[in-house]
């Protein structure tokens, strides 16, 4: 190294005015490093000769490469259009949210409005129905309206044969005129209960009796909500109700025609009894009664006559 100056190495297969640099700075090199570190110096020709003093060549600068970049310093690093680019980024994202929630609020807001016309819509109506009960109430019934009700609320019968119709009949009042079905007197259901071997206790007394007594009858209890109907300890139902009383259509029909008759007479009868002790204005329903009951009174002759002469016949 040259007396006077420190951090310039000239070696000797080097030219005079060569000038040694080490990532990008000026003597950063001396004699005694080693050779491993040769590859990481950059020499390049300085602009000065042998002549230059020492200490303008300790001012000297290195020159820059062809990519424009200077061999000294630490490279700036080109933020400034990833910056550019970022913003840009973000204002189309800002953009993009804002046009979403402005299209999601305007949908919220036309399916609220949407919904307010509904409701509108159905207390108008409510109120129109209301209206209308109300002067049907006031001025009586309205013919005209009643015959347009059943117009547009007619349902087609299924074709019955005369007998089959008055059963149909009978099944909607058939507690006019036959006894309470099933039974409530608990005496019918205890001779059933023990050709079975069975034997009734309470609820409240389920848990505390033994499954079997001392004659071998096991417990049941019977359905609050059906009479005759039993339960018990395995959940399986028993029912004791009388099947040849039932007031069923498969009954119903074993009958003849006359007595079917006289019992609907005896239903009509008996629904226009019950009908007086309504609080309600029950005349138009009244006058329709009567009419069926007529009706089915002449009816019940005519089967008369008719099954008269084939009972003489058969007797």
């Amino acid at each position: 190294s040259l007396p006077g100056f420190s951090g310039v190495g000239i070696h000797s297969t080097l030219p005079v005015f060569a000038v040694a640099t080490f990532n990008g700075e000026v003597g950063a090199m001396d004699d005694d490093a080693p050779l491993s570190n040769l590859k990481n110096v950059n020499i390049k020709s300085s602009a000065v000769d042998d002549n230059m003093t020492l200490a303008a060549l300790a001012q000297a600068k290195p020159k820059a490469d062809t990519n424009g970049k200077s061999t000294g310093g630490k490279p700036k690093a080109g933020k400034g259009k990833g910056k550019a680019k970022g913003a840009a980024k973000k204002k189309e994202e800002r953009q993009s949210s804002s046009s979403d929630s402005s299209s999601s609020s305007s949908s919220d807001s036309s399916d609220e409005g949407d919904q307010g016309d509904n409701k509108k819509a159905k207390a108008k109506a409510t109120k129109s129905q209301r209206m209308a009960l109300l002067k049907r109430e006031r001025d009586g019934p309205d013919e005209d309206a009643d015959e347009e009700d059943k117009k547009d609320n007619l349902v087609k019968k299924r074709d019955r044969t005369p007998k089959q119709q008055v059963v149909a009949d009978l099944l909607c009042r058939w507690w006019y005129a036959l006894p309470d079905w099933p039974p409530d007197d608990q005496e019918f259901y205890k001779p059933k209960l023990e050709e079975r071997k069975l034997r009734q206790v309470t609820i409240q007394e389920w848990e505390w009796v033994p499954e079997e007594d001392e004659r071998g009858f096991k417990k049941v209890y019977q359905l609050s909500q059906f009479r005759g109907v039993f339960r018990n300890s395995s959940g399986e139902m028993i029912d004791l109700r009388p099947q040849e009383t039932c007031p069923c259509f498969q009954n119903f029909m074993k009958k003849d025609l006359p007595e079917l008759y006289d019992l609907l007479v005896k239903a009509y009868e008996g629904q226009l009894k019950d009908l007086a002790n309504s609080k309600y204005n029950e005349e138009r329903f009244r006058k329709e009664l009567e009419a069926s009951l007529n009706k089915t009174r002449n009816k019940s002759y005519e089967a008369k006559k008719i099954a008269g002469p084939k009972r003489s016949r058969t007797a």
